[in-house]
């Protein structure tokens, strides 16, 4: 599974490997759930992934750009020290934010009163 959809929350599962040819995937699977749903959550999930080039950089900016500014969250999850080196190094964090675990988000969720 690549990513799911439910209820205002999209989690991109990202693979081993995160390269050009896997962030264009990404994006083309996932682009009719960007314009047709309201996100008001987006995780990427990094539990998998032991590489990441500039791509995976451009995949986050561009979602980024979708759901900013309907008043959507952008979050990184389970992000291993090379990754988080390089979304540092990148300046991402400026705009996203970094949590441990999902459980981590979740309550940022409930603490903002988006879940019950």
């Amino acid at each position: 599974m690549d990513y799911q959809y439910k209820n205002g929350v999209f989690i991109y599962y990202l693979p081993k490997e995160l390269d050009h040819y896997y962030a264009d995937k990404l994006k083309r699977k996932s682009q009719s759930v960007f314009e047709d749903e309201s996100i008001n959550y987006l995780i990427f999930d990094f539990s998998n992934t032991v590489f990441m080039d500039s791509s995976g950089i451009g995949l986050i900016t561009g979602r980024f750009r979708k759901i900013f500014d309907k008043g959507g969250k952008v979050y990184v999850v389970n992000v291993n020290p090379a990754i988080d080196k390089l979304l540092l190094l990148s300046g991402i964090y400026s705009i996203v934010k970094k949590k441990d675990t999902k459980e981590d988000i979740i309550k940022e969720m409930v603490k903002g009163g988006y879940y019950e």
